[in-house]
């Protein structure tokens, strides 16, 4: 039942893009060259809404033939909606960025709240209760991925790719670790993510828009959160699979302060932006930044495997991943 509810997930996203891009031709709700971006040419944005709507179609599938824990359906899918909301008003007409800090916080605590935050972090040997510090780290980490994602989702089919194969071998895991719910959940969103892929990938047919992007950063630290409270996979293993985003989302963000840049100020300065142009094309990165990932899912893999190896896995990934981006620096300076 897991694979025909993902498959269906998947045949709903990719139709719903066809038709979004085709609303969105029709109303103009394009996505026009500037500073920030990648591309040359007006682009259909909101395409992530089908992600969103496959998402939630799956989810209630997953639901109804007992695949998939009401609860967690509740929690993810209220958080889910609720920024896919404000994403598509984002790309109709455009919020203050001050709207959508607020919205992303009241998620975040919705959500810890829902969740009970985070009792405590494991290794193989102790436990480390985190009761108090754990909800101000949590909700710092959605909001701070909700926007890194929306940060990180600037050439064609990169978000996309990497949604699906961080859900992707997120759900292998997770079913290998007994949580047959979060798998199911985390399946639904991956081929919801490949579904939309076919409109996005290069050259991109439309955009997946801040109705997406937040959304799917949302996902990924609700449900690594999720699965540290169930005992399922370590908050570790969701960093190593969602390494290449973290580090070159944070890394600019950090030399762009300190060269006293404002935080949302638009730019095209992170590492993929500066290889992509230095490669002259888009899909050259989404593939190399596909073959790292995958790369991470195998260290991923090995840890859930022998959780003894995952803090030096989780080093090690880190490590190949800075050392990547100085080879890029050495490419493509900021």
């Amino acid at each position: 039942m897991l694979l025909i509810i993902a498959l269906i997930s998947g045949l709903v996203s990719m139709a719903l893009g066809s038709f979004v891009r085709t609303y969105a031709l029709r109303h103009r709700i394009l996505d026009h060259p500037n500073e920030r971006s990648s591309h040359l040419a007006p682009t259909p944005r909101g395409g992530g809404i089908a992600i969103l709507v496959a998402t939630a179609v799956g989810m209630l599938l997953g639901v109804a033939f007992g695949t998939i824990a009401e609860a967690d359906a509740l929690i993810l899918g209220v958080g889910m909606i609720a920024l896919g909301l404000v994403g598509w008003i984002d790309d109709l007409r455009g919020l203050r960025a001050s709207i959508r800090l607020a919205v992303q916080f009241l998620v975040a605590v919705w959500t810890l709240a829902a969740l009970n935050g985070i009792p405590m972090l494991r290794n193989p040997s102790t436990a480390i209760w985190i009761v108090g510090v754990g909800y101000v780290l949590c909700a710092i980490a959605i909001v701070w991925s909700i926007n890194l994602f929306n940060f990180m989702d600037g050439i064609d089919g990169l978000a996309g790719s990497q949604a699906t194969i961080i859900f992707g071998v997120a759900a292998i895991l997770l079913f290998y670790r007994g949580d047959k719910s979060l798998a199911a959940l985390s399946a639904v969103v991956a081929t919801s993510s490949v579904g939309f892929l076919v409109w996005n990938w290069p050259p991109a047919k439309i955009f997946m828009g801040d109705v997406g992007s937040g959304a799917l950063g949302y996902l990924i630290v609700g449900l690594a959160i999720t699965s540290e409270n169930h005992g399922a996979l370590q908050l570790s293993a969701f960093g190593l699979l969602y390494g290449v985003f973290i580090v070159d989302a944070t890394v600019t963000l950090i030399r762009r302060l300190a060269r006293g840049h404002g935080a949302i100020d638009a730019h095209k300065e992170h590492a993929y932006q500066r290889l992509t142009s230095a490669w002259g094309g888009h899909r050259r990165f989404t593939l190399a930044a596909a073959a790292v990932t995958l790369y991470l899912a195998l260290l991923c893999t090995a840890g859930t495997l022998n959780p003894r190896l995952m803090p030096t896995l989780f080093i090690a990934g880190y490590v190949s991943l800075l050392s990547l981006l100085a080879t890029v620096e050495r490419i493509a300076p900021m």
